[in-house]
């Protein structure tokens, strides 16, 4: 091998490297994606199943932003972050530089966007050198939600799971009025449970199985909207910018187990408040609105039995 050919190979990586390093570094002060979308979760959340071969394609470089078990080695820019690639990063410049090219990679194609079976390191190197495309053997998934190249992934798994807790709760035809969005994908799982947990209730007040459908009417009417409109009449959203009234009702959720009085009951909406403005400071004063609030509307975070009976019952009459 000619010294020329190691001192472009060398000049390649380094420059690679040093290209990763600063849009790590750029990444964090801007928040926006620095790294590759990772296929085995968007796999998981997507809920992907149908596939079919589309054959040798030229595809667009800027398009691939996500990996089949690699997306930690490498940037959204498919620069490499660990130096332990070198050796076969650079005989794969060295393919590209000699003129020999490389042969095609292998990809997964979810709506507009590409993740790498095999070939992330040809996919740096093209890069590396400003190729617009690269040849690809492609399979394709069908997908629902909309997935473009510059997506990164909590904004994908948060669509992922609001299809999916639409899909099974149904709540958007069965409380029209409510439009839960939450910014952690992990979220609507939580309030998945939340309304099995109330259904299960129910059936056990009333002594017989309570309906999905009207658990979740219910739900809606008893626990979540009587919080979110507490919310809205103390405007207490231009507090928490970038969040939503869903996860502001999470944070209650999650804490209220950590309120309990000292007889062992549920604590009420007003001294989850309290607990609130301790932990944000005098900064924020959604404590003082939900304090407020609570005490007017007389809404606790957990609903006493006797109201679920009363609201339980009325209901199953309206659908007799």
């Amino acid at each position: 091998m000619s010294q020329a050919f190691m001192s472009t190979e060398t000049e390649d990586w380094q420059h690679a490297r040093r290209n990763a390093f600063v849009q790590d570094v750029l990444a964090a002060f801007t928040h926006r994606p620095a790294d590759l979308l990772p296929f085995e979760e968007v796999h998981h959340k997507l809920h992907l199943s149908n596939m079919r071969y589309l054959g040798l394609q030229e595809v667009p470089i800027d398009h691939i932003v996500g990996s089949v078990g690699r997306y930690q080695d490498f940037t959204r820019a498919f620069l490499p972050r660990r130096e332990n690639l070198s050796q076969r990063w650079r005989r794969v410049d060295r393919l590209v530089t000699s003129g020999a090219g490389m042969p095609p990679i292998e990809l997964y194609q979810v709506g507009q966007a590409y993740f790498v079976r095999d070939g992330n390191h040809r996919v740096s190197v093209a890069r590396q050198h400003h190729m617009p495309s690269i040849e690809a053997y492609v399979w394709e998934y069908t997908t629902q939600i909309p997935l473009e190249p510059d997506s990164d992934v909590d904004q994908v798994l948060c669509q992922a799971a609001q299809a999916a807790f639409a899909e099974r709760t149904r709540v958007d035809r069965l409380c029209p009025d409510l439009r839960i969005e939450i910014t952690q994908p992990g979220g609507y799982e939580e309030l998945l449970h939340e309304i099995e947990a109330f259904q299960r209730i129910l059936s056990e007040i009333d002594n017989q199985e309570i309906p999905h459908d009207q658990a979740v009417a219910l739900w809606c009417e008893m626990r979540y909207a009587p919080i979110v409109e507490i919310i809205r009449q103390g405007d207490i959203l231009h507090e928490f910018p970038g969040r939503t009234e869903a996860d502001l009702y999470l944070w209650l959720v999650r804490n209220q187990s950590e309120f309990q009085t000292s007889h062992g009951g549920p604590t009420l909406l007003e001294d989850a408040a309290d607990d609130m403005g301790k932990h944000l400071g005098k900064k924020f004063r959604m404590a003082h609105h939900i304090r407020r609030g609570a005490r007017r509307m007389a809404y606790g975070v957990v609903v006493r039995a006797d109201a679920w009976r009363r609201a339980s019952r009325r209901a199953l009459r309206r659908e007799e």
